[in-house]
């Protein structure tokens, strides 16, 4: 299921290959070939207990468990059955079912309009490999996105090896559920730079190049060229090479503050991202927990409760606030991109500098009310 059979005139979808068979052949074969897609299709309908349900009260267990499944963490065979459907009979609580799956997945996902995801989600297929299938190849041009839905799948690159000259297949790494793959050549209209392999029955959410170009491309096109810009004018992204620039452009955004804005704080603002300052100034304002004492004289005094001063702290007792009266524009880039790129981990060295010019509690704390 979900692969290419080749016939005499090019390559066509096993599923299409034999219904098309079926009206060709004498009832006992075409019952063994039903009975072969049912088998085929078995993967992904396994583990649901729609399975003993009467036919006639299938409309109501669909909507019951599309309900029920906005508070689950996995993709139910009920929501698999959405992208089945001819695209504009989805409905919208449909598509708002499995909205959640695609922000997941989909990294560039929560940075486009609500009508933009919608219309994404209306266009996206299903799509299921066997074990050991080749589902994209190095060095083709891109024409699928994926979005692991069940199953794992190995990324492989070939390289020359360095005695031989002979190319080998080297594994980079392992991506299971809700994780994707495909987007850059996808968004960027590159060949694939690597391969990908099923290692067990895999299914995934299919958003093809042409509908990601029409629909989201040309939405987001300008914003993303906007945000390469700014990347390119902080040194700290000077390494990145033009692929990770590419893709920095498309997870990260610019957030525009007015003047005495709060930009960060203990459950305030987007704490899950750096905020690189593009205009304008901001300024960290520290919480200090002071106890007032008086001595066996009965002179008051100050004490400073003391706790760790270090960057990597959380926002516990810190603040970010924009000082100046005019707007201030932040580049944010996500965590998550600076951890897993290589040239951008450099950002324990960047918090040595940062403590020693960054004031301290202590330091604060002296100057306002003495030694």
């Amino acid at each position: 299921m979900g692969g290419r059979i080749r016939d005499g005139e090019g390559e066509m979808d096993e599923r299409c290959y034999y219904s098309s068979l079926l009206f060709g052949l004498q009832p006992l074969s075409r019952f063994r070939a039903a009975v072969f897609m049912v088998i085929a299709n078995l993967p992904w309908l396994k583990d649901d207990d729609y399975q003993s349900a009467p036919v006639d009260l299938f409309g109501s267990i669909h909507m019951k468990n599309l309900i029920s499944a906005c508070k689950l963490s996995e993709i139910s065979v009920f929501q698999k059955l959405i992208l089945f459907k001819p695209p504009d009979d989805r409905t919208m609580f449909e598509l708002e079912t499995i909205e959640w799956m695609f922000a997941i997945g989909f990294k560039f996902f929560h940075l486009c309009p609500v009508e933009i995801k919608m219309a994404l989600i209306r266009r996206a297929s299903y799509k299921c490999y066997g074990p050991d299938r080749w589902i994209l190849k190095q060095g083709h041009l891109s024409t699928n996105m994926y979005l692991i839905v069940r199953g794992s799948v190995r990324i492989t690159e070939d390289v020359p090896n360095p005695v031989t000259k002979v190319m080998e297949s080297i594994e980079r790494c392992i991506l299971k559920e809700k994780k994707s793959f495909g987007e850059n050549a996808v968004m960027f209209n590159t060949s694939r730079t690597n391969s990908v392999q099923s290692i067990s029955t895999v299914e995934l959410i299919c958003i093809s190049k042409n509908n990601f170009t029409d629909i989201i491309k040309n939405n987001l096109q300008l914003k993303w060229n906007a945000n390469a810009i700014a990347i390119k004018k902080f040194s700290y992204f000077k390494h990145l090479s033009l692929l990770e620039l590419n893709r920095c452009s498309t997870v990260s955004f610019i957030k525009i503050f007015k003047g005495n804005e709060y930009v960060l704080g203990k459950g305030l603002g987007d704490v899950d991202y750096a905020h690189f300052v593009l205009d304008g100034e901001i300024s960290l304002i520290y919480r200090l927990e002071i106890r007032r004492v008086v001595n066996r004289y009965g002179i008051p005094k100050f004490i400073l409760n003391k706790n760790s001063q270090k960057l990597s702290e959380d926002m516990e007792d810190k603040e970010f606030i924009t000082t100046d009266t005019n707007e201030t524009r932040c580049l944010c880039v996500p965590h998550w991109f600076m951890a897993e790129t290589e040239q951008l981990r450099c950002w324990e060295l960047v918090k040595l500098d940062l403590n020693h010019i960054i004031p301290s509690k202590e330091k604060i704390f002296s100057k306002l009310y003495g030694s």
